[in-house]
């Protein structure tokens, strides 16, 4: 047996290659949209040719590449029946298996995280009739289990009936490959592992310490975080209630852009916060190349369906960009900055800056007693490690349902884990038309660095 996994580092998300050499065939599992090329080009160095296509549930985190995967092989697309999707598909039942030469896949039915959730249990025949390996989908992960997203308690019930009644009883030996990883949105405390095993899930995963389904339930609904704004919308372009476009960015000069952001054209600046901090354009949302969770994180301020100027620092940055704007299923690319910030300023058109203060500058503000909001957009579990005394706690991702506790009468201190995020919300603020903000580079990590004092 041939068993492959395929890393997305920006988003979390893994995705599957399981063929056997005898018979020369290969199962994709849970494709991305970037990574189709790459799936086409592993096989055949392998001498597989791609069979079948199956997705574990419907993704809400990114857009799939099922079905430009089945374009290009022939192979057909396999879901869950529930899932009733709107293109050429086979619909799998609990219990129905593929079989490729000597390696069978066995379906699932794990629902909680969705209703359409499956695993697939996979044995190499000719090893053992002992199933190796599961592929757990978003309904349990290394460390932490799914979100029930879609059903609120009822699905946290019927997460906490799959892991317990199908998963769990599984023999301590089989291996654990879930479709995501520390990283991403669909859970909250991912391990960096890309595998384990079900007895050491069972010993150590604290999703799985519960008593009962009760205090599962309690456990799991606690805290929710909130659900992507492009929720939705990714869920109809899998569903193919949608259709998928590849973008086409256009060369914009300065006026062309200026014009375009005029009728409501949305701005990305994938500059680092310092470059943008120097100068930026106006309502721009800065959310550097770099950044864990790129695309995800634009997602979160930039809603569907908007058109969006990419200013990038250069072509392979831009390219970076679309890729992972594409992830998310923003394909809605009018253009991109062609010669920067130059031809806008040659232009005389107008420019703003935030400015970038130290560790140093904020802890010498607060001794002096001057008055400033120290805002804290870190998540709850690195708050909780330690945090400034005194300061306002919203995380990130829900910064835009809570824009009215910041204040707007006193300059504002951001601050993050190392100044990322910070310069992201300060943005997403300007936009919203809070100004007077400072972004602290270096973020926490600076703070606790230079030794000073924090509350936990």
């Amino acid at each position: 047996m041939i068993f492959q996994q395929i890393v997305n580092e920006e988003a979390g998300c893994l995705s599957y290659v399981i063929g056997c050499g005898q018979a020369g065939e290969a199962v994709i599992v849970d494709p991305g949209r970037d990574r189709v090329d790459e799936y086409i080009s592993r096989a055949r160095k392998k001498g597989l040719r791609i069979s079948h296509i199956v997705e574990t549930h419907l993704h809400a985190d990114h857009v799939s590449g099922n079905r430009e995967l089945a374009a290009r092989t022939r192979a057909p697309i396999l879901l869950h029946h529930s899932v009733h999707a709107a293109f050429d598909h086979t619909a799998l039942q609990d219990g129905d298996e593929i079989r490729i030469g000597t390696v069978l896949l066995k379906a699932l039915h794990t629902p909680g995280h969705t209703p359409d959730s499956i695993s697939l249990l996979v044995t190499d025949l000719s090893r053992s009739g002992v199933p190796w390996f599961v592929l757990t989908g978003d309904t349990l992960f290394i460390g932490d289990v799914g979100r029930p997203d879609l059903g609120g308690e009822q699905a946290a019930g019927d997460l906490y009936e799959s892991l317990v009644r199908v998963l769990l009883p599984l023999d301590d030996s089989v291996e654990v490959y879930p479709a995501h990883g520390a990283g991403s949105l669909c859970g909250r405390a991912m391990s960096f592992k890309s595998g384990s095993t079900i007895g050491f899930e069972r010993r150590f995963n604290p999703a799985l310490q519960a008593k009962s389904k009760r205090e599962f339930v309690e456990t799991i609904m606690a805290g929710l975080p909130p659900k992507p704004p492009s929720f939705e919308t990714i869920v109809a372009k899998n569903r193919g209630l949608i259709q998928v476009r590849e973008a086409k960015p256009c060369p914009l000069t300065a006026r062309e852009a200026h014009e375009e952001i005029g009728r409501g054209a949305a701005v990305v600046d994938v500059r680092d916060p310092a470059a943008y901090g120097q100068e930026h354009i106006p309502g721009a949302l800065n959310v550097w190349i770099e950044s864990p969770q790129f695309g995800e994180r634009v997602g979160w301020f930039v809603h569907p369906g908007t058109q969006v100027i990419v200013v990038a620092q250069g072509p392979s940055d831009l390219e970076r960009a679309l890729t992972g704007l594409a992830r998310i299923g923003l394909d809605d690319i009018l253009g991109f900055l062609q010669w920067g910030l130059i031809d806008w300023k040659s232009a005389g058109l107008p420019l703003e800056t935030v400015p970038q203060i130290t560790v140093h500058d904020l802890a010498g503000w607060l001794e002096e007693g001057r008055q400033i909001t120290v805002m804290d957009v870190r998540e709850p579990f690195e708050w909780g490690e330690g945090h400034i005394a005194g300061a306002l706690h919203i995380p990130m991702r829900e910064v835009p349902a809570r824009r009215s506790e910041v204040p707007e009468d006193r300059p504002k201190a951001v601050v993050c884990s190392g100044g990322l995020r910070s310069s992201t919300v300060i943005s997403a603020l300007k936009q919203a038309g809070l100004s007077n903000c400072y972004n602290v580079g270096g973020g926490m990590a600076a703070w606790q660095k230079s030794g000073y004092p924090v509350e936990r």
